[in-house]
């Protein structure tokens, strides 16, 4: 069992200094953010005191109050984990500079835009379903405008349900302070009273605009409708996919979608059993399925999906060295969409009319094709439910199922066999005779020679194959 670390923000309310007033200097304090036992987020450089420490000092009100205002995001908005590249330039020079394009979004999930004139370190928030995602960069070079440093580095990822209890506790803190020494209606406060005072409906309703990247309160009127439509249309697991990916403007084009490709795949026949090969890999991964839906054990998810590739292979009799089909278990066809919205990938029945069936909303090229019958053969043995969605999202059960296709379709220890123990760099012509023999992309052998290959100690034994083979299960290439 993997145990998450939490989140955890203290602070010493400090008299202020003279030019601080009202809120700000109400809230005076030092502040420090740490998560389980890696150093503080907020450790910093002080060039006047000449020393290192691990709390930065100032008003924690525009911390609190940043925290209330994008507070539907930080809980919902899992867009930014395909744009984390990008996000990580926003801010890489400072509060006081010129923004760009990004900075519109990266507002909202980055702490530094809570800026009012305070330094605080560059942390990016990103919620991905059960686990919320906590990147943060050190400050550049030497900074003209003086001050302080922030020096951690890190990625680590903490439970989403007690980050959002934490930080919560924290806004009703401060919120309390203000109350203590008789600040009144301040805009933190106001926004803080609406949100407690959310009901359910309401609250749900937020969560869902904030996944399609919105705010609540000032984007989502013209969208209303739809979403609300959404939500009643899409079963729960298949709506949080959906509005993690789905544009906005699309939202009505992309459920007609749905309803097409769940058409082609078929509506399955009364008393129609369950596909064999399906069943009997359901049962084979069922623990593993099991640690992946329990609530007190959030594993890895690509360590789950890793686990489940192995499992699938032996079921297989497919050695590492060897290619993988994943179309001899499912059928596959293409249901192309008149309009760009790559957001939303393809729709899967595991117990469609003619078994499981992958509906793609777009042409593929054998390699990507591969690739995403993988991920869809990830959904048929761990999804609860029968039908499902893979989008580009990056959550929880998306890189479960990101895991699995990697390791499937080229593991890391076949790779390492192939490699031999290379006395050089790997180079590119070696990354494109794997991905040839694998029949996989290049960026998927260079994925697992990056996080796995090259990161872990694999021998380089051969592995044999044993008798049985996928093409036992042969299934149609759709059209």
């Amino acid at each position: 069992m993997t145990t998450l670390p939490d989140l955890s923000l203290s602070w010493k309310w400090q008299p202020p200094p003279a030019q601080a007033e009202g809120e700000t200097g109400a809230t005076w304090a030092d502040f420090e953010m740490s998560i389980g036992d890696l150093p503080p987020l907020t450790t910093v450089e002080d060039p006047q005191a000449g020393a290192i420490r691990p709390y930065t000092v100032g008003s924690l009100y525009p911390l609190a109050e940043w925290i209330a205002f994008n507070w539907w995001s930080l809980l919902a908005d899992a867009r930014p984990g395909t744009q984390i590249s990008q996000l990580r330039f926003a801010y890489r020079n400072g509060v006081g500079d010129p923004r760009g394009s990004w900075w519109s979004r990266s507002r909202r999930h980055i702490l530094r835009a809570a800026c009012d004139g305070f330094r605080w370190p560059d942390v990016l928030f990103v919620p991905e379903g059960y686990q919320t995602r906590i990147v943060w960069m050190p400050d550049g070079g030497p900074d003209p405008r003086g001050g302080t440093r922030f020096l951690g580095r890190g990625n680590a990822v903490v439970s989403s349900a007690s980050l959002a209890e934490t930080l919560r506790g924290f806004v009703d803190a401060v919120v309390a302070r203000l109350v203590e020494r008789e600040v009144d209606g301040t805009p933190l406060q106001q926004e803080w009273a609406a949100i407690t005072a959310t009901g359910e409906e309401e609250a749900e309703f937020c969560r869902c605009a904030a996944r399609l990247g919105l705010d609540p309160y000032t984007e989502s009127a013209p969208y209303a409708q739809a979403i609300a439509r959404a939500g009643r249309e899409l079963p729960e697991v298949m709506g949080l996919d959906f509005f993690n990916s789905v544009h906005p403007d699309r939202i009505a084009d992309q459920l007609q979608w749905i309803e097409r490709a769940r058409r082609v795949a078929g509506d399955p026949p009364p008393g129609r059993p369950a596909d064999s090969a399906i069943a009997e890999l359901r049962d084979i991964c069922a623990d593993v399925r099991e640690l992946f839906y329990d609530p007190d054990r959030l594993e890895n998810p690509w360590q789950l999906g890793y686990e489940l590739a192995h499992r699938v292979r032996a079921w297989a009799g497919v050695a590492d060295t060897e290619r993988f089909d994943p179309d001899a278990l499912l059928t596959y066809y293409t249901e192309p969409v008149p309009y760009v919205d790559r957001g939303l990938v393809a729709y899967g029945s595991r117990n469609a009319a003619a078994g499981p069936v992958l509906v793609s909303s777009r042409h593929y090229t054998e390699r990507p094709r591969r690739f995403l019958q993988a991920r869809a053969l990830c959904h048929f043995l761990f999804d609860n439910d029968e039908n499902f969605l893979i989008v580009a999202s990056h959550t929880h059960r998306q890189h479960l199922a990101r895991g699995f296709a990697l390791e499937i379709l080229a593991p890391a220890q076949g790779i390492a066999t192939l490699l031999g123990r290379p006395t050089g760099l790997v180079t590119a012509e070696d990354v494109e005779q794997i991905a040839e023999d694998y029949g996989a992309g290049t960026i998927v052998v260079e994925h697992q020679l990056d996080n796995r290959v090259l990161a872990q100690d694999f021998p380089f034994e051969p592995v044999e194959p044993s008798v049985r083979k996928l093409t036992a299960y042969p299934r149609g290439a759709g059209r």
